[in-house]
């Protein structure tokens, strides 16, 4: 008798969950449903040897020390996409060639979130995983048992895999948010993080959904011959499948889907970065097949990056390490391409006149690579013609010092070594990723620095005692100790990053590297003459000559020979050249499991070849990790040859 009551009352709580979280029209009230669930619980709990996995009161579970490798049964491929209408035609046109005359396609929505694969046996979901390289996933199932759109029982026992995407709706998202003291970037990464939690209870909180975009099946009541009709079918079992789906005749219904969707997505409550466009026929699917990476049946169309208009409230002058004046626009918050947006580039002030910006305007902002906001007009509103013309500055904001230009450049310079700004920016660089990566000390530990006298120059860092960390507000002395040994630790760095934190001018990460990769000690570079430097592939007359000035400078030797004096010892940086990497030109996207980019470029460079931070037709290979930006596009665009990380590792001698 017990056992029935559980059954029933499982089937009927399935039954409402997916009326409520996948239909969206509830057929109960929330308090019948929650009297329901708490008996479930009550009679599970005075017979636990009676509790299912399938069982809604199991979808809360315990917490995990780390999430397993899986292999996927079948395998996830990335799809081709593009930008361009004419490329879909020219798509279409291949498919049709291959396929007849006519051949229907189904549209379907790009959700902007996290892809994962699920297995049914007998109806029962018994396994979930992250999407991973397409091959090797992370076995994620306790937490995906906790979103109420994923079905823990389906309404027939078939044996499926389906495909989906993880999204969070805007709303959840900017209320999490705010709620939180490290919010983040957009939807996408809020879910991506909400469903790595080694405590699944924590995933249980977050408002995640799922859209369910295709299936595999291997045992069920019908077998679609169609992809329309499997999505009809998943629907069927259980599973959210988006509405804004469309069946069309050919290539020029889609387009008009895809022109539909780009104005209409923001009136949508999750993001959509595109369009998904599929050959409907299965038959037709198995005979155009796949390339390596990508279904030659299906293709995406991007929407361009998201554009904006808000209001102009202040424009903010920034002093930066070369004394570069800077100018950032201070907007109303907008929200952006899934983020909330306050700043946007300007560039510089020949950029402020071109673009005749003035304070008060409606201005029309944008991603810049879908990464940094820029200001690209001025909205066309009566107002603006009343507001005052923007003038730039003439002095530095900070100490007061008139203002230069330099031969060549558009920006302003304050010409003040001393100025705060100036020093700060250079301290703040020293101690950055890119320079000697010293953990610990942020901006608000170098200002009570720089203001008390304790560190005007990089020199000064070196020679503080644990002591004077304990001056600083709100340090003690486990935070004095970190600081002290992360700041001794960094005597030992590789030349090159020393080079990078000197703060040469027109010399970055990059171009250090090169550098050091020609004069491999600093003996040799400081004697280095300005013609050897400007010999070097990549430096050229300008970058040579800022070189040459910086290492015969009296004082920049002074401070080099204290810092010989403080024990700075330069870590061996030898190249180990591979055949295989040796003078190919290497670009990185995308988020690294097993490595930072930054880690990853290294032992790219230490193998002979090198980065960039650009696709060109110069690009060898493109190395993608997760959720990848426009470089992947372009690679594609170009013919570039790309590497998943799997591929990447093997070429490096790591796997």
């Amino acid at each position: 008798m017990i056992r029935e009551r559980i059954n029933f009352l499982r089937d009927e709580l399935n039954k409402y969950a997916y009326n409520y979280y996948v239909l969206d029209n509830p057929l109960i009230s929330d308090f019948e449903y929650d009297s329901l669930f708490k008996e479930l619980q009550s009679l599970e709990e005075a017979n636990p040897e009676l509790i299912t996995p399938d069982s809604l009161t199991q979808r809360v579970g315990g917490v995990s020390s780390s999430f397993a490798e899986i292999r996927h049964k079948y395998r996830l491929y990335s799809l081709d996409n593009t930008y361009s209408y004419d490329e879909l035609r020219k798509w279409y046109d291949r498919v049709i060639k291959e396929c007849g005359k006519s051949v229907d396609l189904v549209c379907e929505l790009k959700i902007d979130g996290l892809a994962i694969a699920l297995s049914y046996k007998n109806g029962i979901f018994v396994q979930g995983a992250t999407r991973g390289n397409g091959i090797i996933g992370e076995e994620i199932t306790q937490n995906l048992r906790t979103i109420k759109a994923i079905p823990l029982k389906l309404f027939e026992d078939a044996d499926v895999d389906v495909r989906g995407e993880i999204y969070m709706p805007i709303l959840a998202f900017e209320q999490l948010n705010n709620m939180s003291d490290k919010p983040f970037a957009n939807p996408r990464n809020a879910a991506a993080g909400s469903l790595r939690q080694l405590d699944s209870s924590v995933t249980a909180k977050r408002d995640l959904s799922m859209f369910t975009y295709t299936a595999i099946i291997e045992r069920a009541n019908e077998i679609p011959k169609t992809h329309w009709d499997s999505l009809q079918y998943i629907k069927k079992l259980g599973f959210k499948t988006n509405p804004n789906i469309r069946l069309a005749q050919d290539i020029e219904g889609a387009i008009d889907f895809c022109k539909e969707w780009e104005v209409k997505r923001s009136t949508l409550d999750y993001a959509t970065d595109g369009v998904v466009i599929k050959v409907n026929s299965f038959a037709c699917q198995r005979e155009l097949g796949f390339t390596s990476r990508a279904p030659k049946w299906a293709t995406a169309f991007k929407f361009p990056p998201e554009e904006i208009t808000t209001k102009l409230i202040n424009i903010e002058i920034g002093v930066g390490k070369t004394g570069a004046i800077t100018p950032v626009a201070i907007l109303e918050p907008v929200l952006l391409a899934g983020s909330t947006v306050s700043r946007a580039s300007l560039h510089n002030f020949d950029e402020i006149k071109r673009l005749d910006v003035r304070i008060g305007d409606r201005v029309l902002i944008k991603k810049a690579a879908e990464i940094i906001p820029k200001v690209i007009k001025v909205a066309d509103t009566p107002e603006h013609d009343s507001l005052p013309v923007y003038e730039p500055p003439v002095y530095c904001p900070d100490c007061g010092a008139r203002l230069e230009t330099r031969e060549g450049e558009v920006n302003l310079y304050c010409p003040n070594e001393k100025c705060p700004s100036v020093v700060k920016a250079k301290l703040e660089y020293w101690v950055s990723k890119e320079g000697m990566d010293i953990d610990f000390i942020g901006p608000s530990v170098i200002t009570q620095l720089y203001n008390m006298g304790l560190v005007t120059s990089p020199v000064d860092f070196y020679r503080l005692q644990e002591q004077d960390f304990l001056k600083l507000d709100l340090v003690k002395e486990k935070s004095a100790s970190n600081m002290y040994n992360s700041i001794q630790k960094s005597k030992q760095q590789p030349l090159a990053r020393f080079v990078t934190a000197l703060s040469i001018r027109h010399v970055g990460k990059e171009t250090a590297d090169l550098i050091v990769g020609a004069f491999p000690s600093l003996e040799l570079l400081m004697n280095a003459s300005v013609e050897n430097l400007a010999n070097i592939d990549g430096v050229g007359d300008k970058i040579a000559l800022s070189v040459h000035e910086f290492f015969h400078n009296v004082k920049n030797i002074e401070m080099i020979n204290e810092f010989k004096t403080l024990g700075f010892t330069f870590v061996n940086t030898a190249k180990v050249i591979s055949d295989e990497l040796s003078g190919n030109t290497f670009v990185l996207t995308g988020t690294l499991q097993t490595m930072t980019r930054d880690e990853a470029g290294a032992k790219i460079k230490a193998r002979g070849g090198r980065v960039s931070s650009s696709v060109s037709k110069k690009t060898t290979y493109v190395v993608a990790g997760d959720s990848p930006g426009s470089k992947l596009d372009k690679a594609q665009d170009l013919g570039v040859i790309i590497l998943n990380e799997d591929e990447f590792l093997k070429m490096i001698g790591e796997k």
